[in-house]
């Protein structure tokens, strides 16, 4: 079982069965990247990206199979370690994608280096919070809230024996897909809207993940490339709205001089990209491509 797809031989093995390997293999993953992203993110800056993304794979398989949890609080301190290390590895990410942005400017004005100057910063006290979480990981505390989860899974096994990997996935990929379902035809819609978009899309994505092997193999090889395209366009799109977000959150502790104008002719411009940007991808999210994807959604749904 891979750290990113989730193969079953037969969709007759046990639902519960696949539960604990498929938490196991991805806590696993969190675990083993947690101490890169602390201490090696200077030799190369993809270890808190892929710890981010182990976090969310992570908490999408635990909230994916919570339905089979014999005790759902056994799982709470787990889901609580999943959450504390997405928010220490979020903040980093973000800012490492706005730095790389910006340092690749051919632009040498002062007022940008000030900036990335500022931002610097920044990066530096956030990873401060990842470091001391990984801290407290490494004592043994994440492994017992996995371990504790895990055992509940297997007494669920007894509750939910006759409940195979097929019928189950089944019953959940069609939940999963209902929120997408909902957002997909969305007439001209706003940046708060499309950020909705990209939410569901990348749920739908992680359930492609979770459960193809109950499926035709065209779930894999025609529904999530395109899931997998329309994630990437509307994370493009989200980019800029993040990066407003942290210029906006420096301009209020700013004094109204050169710097303070330069900084909000950036937040201008992070507001007048992410437009740019959603007019293309609406360009590209044409009614015939959203008429195909809910029906292949659709049809793949029952």
């Amino acid at each position: 079982m891979s750290n990113k797809w989730i193969d079953v031989a037969s969709p007759q093995v046990p639902a519960a069965t696949i539960a604990v390997d498929a938490l196991r293999v991805r806590v696993q993953y969190v675990q083993q990247l947690l101490p890169l992203a602390a201490h090696e993110f200077k030799k190369d800056i993809e270890h808190v990206h892929q710890l981010r993304v182990a976090c969310r794979r992570a908490d999408a398989t635990l909230k994916a199979f919570r339905p089979l949890l014999r005790k759902q609080g056994r799982c709470r301190s787990l889901q609580k370690w999943l959450r504390r290390i997405r928010r220490a590895a979020g903040p980093a990410r973000d800012l490492d994608v706005l730095l790389m942005r910006l340092k690749g400017a051919q632009n040498d004005d002062s007022n940008r280096a000030h900036l990335i100057a500022r931002l610097e910063q920044q990066r530096s006290a956030v990873q401060r919070r990842l470091v001391n979480v990984e801290a407290k990981a490494k004592s043994g505390k994440l492994e017992r809230s996995l371990e504790r989860c895990l055992v509940s899974f297997v007494e669920g096994k007894k509750t939910n024996a006759n409940l195979t990997f097929g019928q189950f996935a089944r019953a959940s990929f069609k939940k999963a897909g209902r929120p997408i379902r909902r957002l997909a035809g969305t007439l001209d819609p706003t940046l708060e809207q499309l950020h909705r978009l990209r939410i569901a899309s990348k749920r739908l994505r992680y359930s492609i993940e979770f459960f193809h092997s109950a499926f035709d193999s065209q779930l894999r090889t025609d529904l999530y490339p395109l899931v997998e395209k329309l994630q990437t366009r509307l994370g493009r799109i989200n980019d800029h709205v993040t990066a407003q977000a942290f210029f906006r959150q420096l301009l209020l502790d700013m004094p109204m001089d050169s710097r303070a104008a330069y900084l909000a002719r950036c937040i201008v411009e992070q507001q007048e990209s992410a437009e740019q940007l959603r007019e293309e991808f609406l360009d590209w999210w044409s009614p015939r491509r959203i008429a195909s994807f809910e029906s292949m959604l659709m049809t793949m749904s029952h």
